[in-house]
């Protein structure tokens, strides 16, 4: 089974920029375009590796990120932040938050995928 990622991104060209380079590194990918639809994700299909927008209508990915890490069932799924907000208060709200990362956007077409994947746990 491969390695699978929930990406969540209210911009539509970013989860289709993302997702396309996640795939073609072997990944799997499943998306989101909010909060709760991450989190209903999230629930559906336990992810090895959750990357959050931070900025999102309906529920920001502060919130999300809160509510995930609290879930008993997912709560050692890894998140990292995935924002262009990357002041750093920014970062370290993210990192209060449980994120264990932040990777900046715009995303950078030639590091992205190493960036990912040195965020994913060890295969079992």
């Amino acid at each position: 089974m491969s390695t699978h990622v929930l990406l969540v991104d209210d911009n539509e060209l970013n989860r289709h920029l993302a997702c396309f380079l996640l795939e073609e590194a072997g990944l799997r990918v499943t998306t989101a375009s909010n909060g709760p639809a991450a989190l209903a994700a999230a629930r559906a299909s336990r992810p090895d590796l959750v990357l959050m927008d931070i900025r999102m209508p309906v529920m920001d990915g502060y919130e999300a990120t809160r509510l995930l890490k609290a879930d008993p069932a997912l709560g050692d799924v890894p998140v990292a932040a995935l924002s262009a907000h990357a002041l750093p208060h920014e970062k370290a709200l993210a990192l209060q938050c449980g994120c264990i990362a932040h990777i900046e956007k715009p995303i950078d077409v030639e590091t992205f995928v190493d960036q990912v994947r040195a965020l994913l746990p060890p295969a079992p």
